[in-house]
């Protein structure tokens, strides 16, 4: 992590994007970690705060569309285990724009397996990206958002980067323990 983070300045929003692609392709890589830190830089003015949240973003939606494509894909793969995918088609059809939109944001554990879920329960493309899209922005906004809160602190002061760091790190880290704990609790242990 501690090196990603470093990289952060020379590379963020293309590092954010990546990150974020690939956790939406249900790949371990700490994107809200990176996102909390570079809202931080951004807050003692080190990052600018809209590349770095539009790369957020479009990393995000181009790894919920790929995902979601991929599992379209392999449906008939998964139709294997038709039940399932019964239920899924089901909950889809009933809640499936709610379910994509807050698992971007609210319940961002969900978000990547949401992905496939969608995709391979059939929810139409159009509905699939209007509740993603803005589901990532808010995700985005969210994160940026209490890093750039905590940078601003430090924003006159000598080595704010590395005191925004400071703030950022554990604050991300409270993040990544609650979103542990979530898991353990809702899905067995990790």
């Amino acid at each position: 992590m501690a090196d990603l983070a470093a990289l952060l300045p020379l590379w963020g929003p293309w590092l954010l994007a990546g990150c974020a692609f690939l956790s939406c392709m249900m790949v371990p890589v700490p994107t809200s970690v990176l996102l909390v830190s570079a809202g931080a830089l951004a807050g003692t003015g080190h990052l600018h705060l809209i590349p770095i949240a539009a790369g957020a973003v479009i990393g995000a939606s181009l790894g919920d569309l790929t995902a979601f494509l991929l599992a379209r894909r392999l449906q008939p793969l998964l139709s294997r285990h038709a039940r399932l995918l019964e239920r899924a088609q089901r909950l889809v059809a009933r809640q499936g724009m709610v379910a994509v939109f807050l698992s971007r944001w609210l319940i961002t554990p969900l978000g990547p397996p949401t992905n496939y879920v969608a995709g391979a329960a059939g929810l139409a493309l159009p509905r699939f990206l209007i509740a993603s899209i803005p589901g990532e922005a808010i995700w985005a906004a969210l994160h940026l958002g209490a890093g750039h809160l905590a940078g601003r602190s430090f924003r006159h002061q000598e080595a704010a980067a590395l005191k925004a760091l400071a703030v950022a790190v554990p604050l991300a880290a409270a993040f990544w323990l609650l979103h542990r704990y979530w898991k353990r609790r809702h899905h067995g242990p990790i």
